[in-house]
């Protein structure tokens, strides 16, 4: 198992082509403008990157800072500075995973890198890059400059990302690091000892472990919140699978019915900061109010009732959700073969 790779550098063509199609206007202009490789993993410090779209003097950013581009990228022509917005959110998204335009709009919708700010009218050449960026991809645009850090604070990746932040996890944190790429030296779970779990029937806020750390684990997550029910229980599932990889220097995937989680040399997690990130991110991002979090490690040998009882607890949850949601069969005419 290897962290996500970004591979050669690609053009902001290469990347905007598979997502907005030929003849999207984004995809036309970016031919002539040059790429660069984003430091993402300045996400774990920078709430959010804001390209300014007009002329210096640039107001009071706030928290947020400009987007850390060539100057040449964001000054010398604004198309250039629309379709580095464009390209910058759309890798970022592929390196988060998202392949389609939908996946990639709703991926930036809920945690893009970056917003563009309007401070006025802009020339007609521009207005249909920037319906595209924003219809298409969701990179949010910011108009005017009026209270300009607060109105940022409101932008909802933004948002999210100020809230995870905020956490105290213990370790930087946040959703570029998934995009890291280095060699796993050890991992954890993913084996048919392991279990994973998210249902809707938390106890109390918080984490807690049980056992020391090793490669049997279970995890079971309890939410609460408004509009959670069962059926939301399995997107919240597979948005947590993701969860501990927003620590520095660590992945997780599902395997199986468990997670499987390495780290790179040096960056050993504890069962705390995996529970904790797991935490942080379910009420940053998916705005849960309550999160219990339980992880549970069986001894070096022999067996351990605990992640037994929490192994039979995840199967019997998965089935009864399973159930829930499988289509219900036609019901046949009076009269008809069945």
């Amino acid at each position: 198992m290897r962290a996500n790779q970004p591979g050669r550098l690609p053009t902001w063509t290469d990347v905007l082509r598979p997502v907005l199609g030929e003849a999207a206007a984004l995809v036309q202009a970016s031919t002539t403008a040059p790429s660069f490789d984003p430091e993402f993993e300045r996400l774990a410090v920078d709430p959010g990157w804001v390209v300014w779209l007009g002329h210096p003097p640039i107001p009071d950013l706030g928290a947020f800072r400009l987007l850390p581009a060539p100057p040449e990228l964001l000054w010398d022509e604004p198309a250039h500075a629309v379709i580095t917005a464009a390209g910058v959110s759309a890798e970022y998204a592929r390196r988060r995973g998202a392949t389609d335009a939908e996946a990639v709009s709703t991926m930036l919708r809920r945690e893009g890198p970056l917003a563009v700010v309007v401070p006025g009218e802009v020339h007609e050449s521009l207005r249909a890059l920037l319906a595209e960026l924003e219809s298409l991809l969701g990179v949010p645009l910011v108009s005017g400059t009026h209270d300009l850090g607060e109105r940022l604070r409101d932008v909802l990746p933004f948002a999210a990302r100020v809230r995870g932040h905020a956490a105290p996890v213990g370790r930087p944190h946040d959703p570029a690091l998934a995009t890291q790429s280095f060699e796993v030296v050890e991992r954890i779970g993913g084996n048919p000892l392991s279990s994973f779990v998210l249902h809707h029937e938390g106890e109390r806020d918080g984490v807690s472990v049980v056992g020391e750390f090793g490669d049997r684990l279970g995890i079971e997550i309890g939410v609460r919140g408004a509009g959670i029910d069962l059926p939301e229980t399995a997107a919240l599932e597979r948005f947590a699978a993701a969860y501990p990889a927003f620590l520095d220097g660590v992945i997780s995937r599902e395997e199986g019915h468990s997670l499987e989680i390495g780290w790179r040399d040096g960056a050993r997690p504890t069962a705390e900061l995996i529970g904790e990130a797991m935490r942080a991110w379910l009420k940053a991002l998916d705005g849960v109010e309550l999160v219990d979090v339980r992880i549970g490690f069986a001894p070096p040998h022999g067996r351990s009732a605990y992640l037994t009882d929490m192994r039979a607890r995840a199967a019997a949850f998965k089935e009864l959700r399973a159930a829930a949601l499988a289509p219900t069969p036609p019901t046949a005419l009076p009269g008809t073969a069945s």
